[in-house]
C-alpha cells in the first residue's frame, strides 16, 4: 500500500460516523486494503497519526460515509469537523503557532506537506482580507472528488483554530470538474483587529500549555508504541525460529528419505522450536481403516509398547485422534480433567496430560495422520506452540508421504530386479535349450566320424597315412567340440554381477562359435572388422556374452543361405561427447519393417514365433537393451527391408571402479 496521505485524515472519518451513526462505523472497514484488512485491529492503525494510507484507501472511506450517512457533502462536514472538534495534535499546534489568516497561508504548503503528499498548496494571491489558492493534484494518486470537498471543510473553518470566524469560501475551478487545478477564492472579516492584537500576548501561554498536554499524550504514545514493538520483536524472533525450522524441514525432505531417520529429524526440530517435551505421529491404515502409531517423542521415559502398538478405528469420532482424521480440523482440550475424553485411554492414562493439542497431517487435500501433543501443566500448550504445529503440519506431512514412496519404490524396484533377473534367466535357457539341440546335432557328427575310424583302425593299424590322417581329424573334431561344450556350459552358469575390465575381441569370438555350427550350416560368411586399438573393455562380460549372442542368433537365423555377417569394433572419441566403444552386427537379411522396429525390445514382442533355433519368447531383444543399459551405454537398430539390419551397441570408455 502506497504511502500518501496521513491517517490523521483517516481518523476524522471514523470518529464523524461513529458520532453521526449512532457508534457504528463497521462498514466503513470492511474489505479496505489486503494489507489493513490482515491487521488484528485495522481501527487502532487508522487512527494513528503516525501511520499513512493511500488516496484509494481514504477516498473510499469518504465515499463510504457518503453512503452510511446518505450525505453528499459528507467530505466537507467532516473536514470541519476534523478543524472544530477532533483531537488534531500536532496540527491544531502549528495552526495555532501561526495564529493569523496570514502567517497561516504563508505557510499553508508547509501544513499541507506534513499531512498530504497528493496535492500541491499555491498561494497565488494574498491581500489584506481576501486571498486565492490552487491545488495542484498528483494525477498519479487516485484522489476523489471528496478529497477536493474535504480541504474545502478544512479550509472554511481553519481559522476557527485561533478563536476567529469562518472564512468566506468560494470554489472558482475544480480539478475533479475537468480543470487544471482546484482553484479557491477566499475572505475574512478584519473587524475584530484588537481581539486579534490581544491573542498574541496570550498565545505563547496557551499554545506552551497544549504542548505540555500533546507531550504528555506522546509520551503514553511511545510507550505504548515501545511495548507493541518488543511484543512484535518477540513475536519475530519467534516467526525467524519458524521460518529457520521451516527451512530444516525442507532440507529433511529432500535430503532425508529413510522413515525412520526422517521422522527424528522431525521431532528434534519440534523440540527445539517448540519447547515440546512428548508427542506422538499417527498414520491413517488405509486398508485397516484405522490410525496406528508411527513414532513417538518422550524425553524422560522410553516410549511403552502399548503405545506402539495403540489402533483408533477411523470410525470412532468419539476419539478425538479419529475425529481430527475425519474433519481435518485441529483440536485443543485446554483442560483434560474436565472434558470428555475417556479417561482410561492408553495415551491418557501414560501421559496424564493436563491439556492435549491434535493436528492433522494433510498433504494433496487428504489427511494422512495426526500429530499429537500434550502439556503437563496448568498452563497448557501454548499458542505459540499450537500456531507453530499448524505451520509445520503440512511440511511434515508432505516429507512422511515422500519417505513412504520412497519406500515402496524401492521394494518396487527390488521387486523388479527379482523379475528382470527372472526374465533373463528364462530367456537365456530357452534359447540354449534350443541351441543344445543343434549342438547335439553338430557334435554327432564328429563323433560318427570318429567312430568309423575307430572301427577301421584294427585292420589299417599299418597304414601310416590312416593313421595321421584319423589322428589329426579326431584331434581337430574333439577339440572343437569341446570347445562348444565348454562355452555351452559357461553361459548356462549363474553369476552374480560383476564388471572388470575384459577382452572384447576373444569375447565376439568365443559366441561367434557358439553359433558356428548354424552359420556353417548355412554358409555364412562371418567378417571381422576388429579397431586394434579397443583391447580390454570395462564391462560385465557374462551380460554382454548375452547380448553378443542373441544378435548374432538372430543375424544368422534371418541371414540367407551364402549371406555375409559382418561384426566391427571401433573407437568413438568425437570432441566434445564423453569417448565410446562401438560394436556394430550387420546382417544382409531380409530387414525389419519401419512400423515395428520401434516395437522390438518391447518384452515378448517377437516376430519369430516359431524357428528353427530359437522359441521366439519375445524377450531377447529387451533383456539385452537393459544389459547396455546396466553398463551406461546403449543399443540401437537400422534396418531397411531386403537390404539387411544393423545393430550398433556403444559402451563408455570411463568407468566407475
Amino acid at each position: 500500500m502506497k504511502k500518501e496521505t496521513n491517517c490523521i485524515n483517516s481518523k476524522a472519518v471514523l470518529a464523524y460516523v461513529k458520532e453521526h451513526n449512532a457508534g457504528d462505523y463497521a462498514e466503513l472497514l470492511e474489505n479496505l486494503d489486503p494489507e489493513i484488512d490482515a491487521l488484528q485491529d485495522p481501527e487502532r492503525f487508522l487512527t494513528d497519526p503516525h501511520n499513512w494510507i493511500s488516496c484509494t484507501v481514504v477516498s473510499k472511506l469518504y465515499e463510504r460515509a457518503r453512503r452510511i450517512l446518505n450525505d453528499e457533502m459528507a467530505a466537507y462536514k467532516i473536514g470541519q469537523y476534523a478543524v472544530e472538534k477532533t483531537d488534531l495534535g500536532i496540527r491544531a499546534l502549528i495552526v495555532k503557532v501561526f495564529g493569523s489568516h496570514h502567517r497561516v497561508l504563508k505557510n499553508i504548503q508547509r501544513i499541507n506537506a506534513k499531512w498530504n503528499r497528493n496535492k500541491k498548496v499555491e498561494l497565488v494571491v494574498l491581500k489584506k482580507n481576501s486571498a486565492i489558492l490552487r491545488l495542484h493534484w498528483n494525477p498519479g494518486m487516485d484522489s476523489s472528488r471528496d478529497l477536493c470537498l474535504y480541504n474545502q471543510g478544512v479550509y472554511t473553518f481553519i481559522s476557527t483554530a485561533w478563536g476567529a470566524e469562518p472564512l468566506n469560501f468560494n470554489e472558482k475551478k475544480c480539478y475533479f470538474e475537468g480543470a487544471p487545478y482546484c482553484e479557491y477564492h477566499i475572505k475574512w472579516n478584519t473587524n475584530n483587529r484588537l481581539q486579534e492584537f490581544v491573542s498574541r500576548f496570550f498565545k505563547p501561554k496557551s499554545v506552551l500549555m497544549e504542548t505540555l498536554v500533546e507531550m504528555e499524550k506522546d509520551k503514553e504514545l511511545i510507550e505504548k508504541k515501545y511495548e507493541e514493538v518488543y511484543r512484535l520483536n518477540i513475536e519475530l524472533n519467534q516467526k525467524i525460529k519458524q521460518l529457520l525450522a521451516i527451512q530444516d524441514t525442507g532440507k529433511a525432505i529432500l535430503s532425508v528419505l529413510n522413515l525412520e531417520q526422517l521422522l527424528t529429524v522431525i521431532m528434534n526440530i519440534l523440540s527445539n522450536v517448540c519447547q515440546i517435551n512428548r508427542a506422538a505421529i499417527m498414520l491413517v491404515n488405509e486398508e485397516e481403516g484405522y490410525l496406528e502409531y508411527l513414532h513417538g517423542l518422550d524425553f524422560k521415559n522410553e516410549v511403552p509398547e502399548e503405545m506402539k502398538n495403540y489402533r483408533v478405528p477411523l470410525e470412532r469420532v468419539s476419539n478425538i485422534l479419529a475425529r481430527v482424521v475425519v474433519t481435518g480440523l485441529p483440536e485443543y482440550v485446554p483442560e483434560v480433567e474436565s472434558s470428555s475424553l475417556r479417561k482410561e485411554n492408553i495415551m491418557l492414562t501414560y501421559g496424564k496430560p493436563a491439556s492435549v493439542y491434535v493436528v492433522p497431517l494433510i498433504t494433496r487435500s487428504k489427511v494422512i495422520g495426526v500429530i499429537a501433543t500434550d502439556a503437563v501443566d496448568e498452563r497448557g500448550v501454548p499458542k505459540e506452540t499450537r500456531e507453530t504445529l499448524e505451520v509445520f503440519a503440512p511440511q511434515i506431512a508432505i516429507a512422511i508421504e515422500n519417505a513412504r514412496l520412497y519406500s515402496r519404490l524401492q521394494e518396487q524396484m527390488q521387486e523388479l530386479k527379482r523379475s528382470k533377473a527372472l526374465l533373463s534367466r528364462t530367456e537365456k535357457f530357452s534359447f540354449l535349450g534350443n541351441l543344445a539341440a543343434r549342438l547335439a546335432h553338430e557334435i554327432k557328427n564328429p563323433m560318427t566320424a570318429i567312430g568309423t575310424f575307430l572301427q577301421m583302425f584294427p585292420s589299417k593299424y599299418n597304414d601310416e597315412e590312416f593313421r595321421n590322417d584319423f589322428y589329426k581329424i579326431a584331434l581337430e573334431e574333439t577339440t572343437r567340440v569341446n570347445n562348444l561344450i565348454a562355452e555351452l556350459l559357461d553361459l548356462v552358469k549363474k553369476k552374480e554381477s560383476h564388471f572388470e575390465f575384459s577382452n572384447l575381441h576373444e569375447l565376439i569370438e568365443k559366441m561367434i562359435l557358439l553359433v558356428s555350427p548354424q552359420s556353417n550350416a548355412k554358409n555364412i560368411d562371418v567378417i571381422r572388422q576388429f579397431d586394434p586399438a579397443v583391447d580390454l573393455v570395462w564391462m560385465d562380460a557374462e551380460k554382454m556374452k548375452q547380448v553378443i549372442l542373441n544378435l548374432l542368433s538372430n543375424a544368422v537365423e534371418i541371414t540367407p543361405e551364402g549371406g555375409r555377417i559382418r561384426l566391427a569394433t571401433r573407437n568413438d572419441n568425437e570432441q566434445g561427447k564423453p569417448a565410446m566403444i562401438r560394436i556394430e552386427i550387420k546382417d544382409n537379411g531380409s530387414g525389419i519393417p519401419q512400423d515395428i522396429i520401434d516395437k522390438i525390445f518391447d518384452p515378448y514382442f517377437t516376430t519369430k514365433h516359431k524357428s528353427t533355433m530359437h522359441s521366439g519368447t519375445g524377450l531377447g531383444l529387451f533383456i539385452a537393451h537393459q544389459n547396455m543399459q546396466d553398463h551406461g551405454g546403449t543399443i540401437d537398430v537400422k534396418s531397411k527391408v531386403k537390404k539387411g539390419t544393423t545393430f550398433t551397441l556403444t559402451l563408455p570408455v570411463s568407468h566407475s571402479a
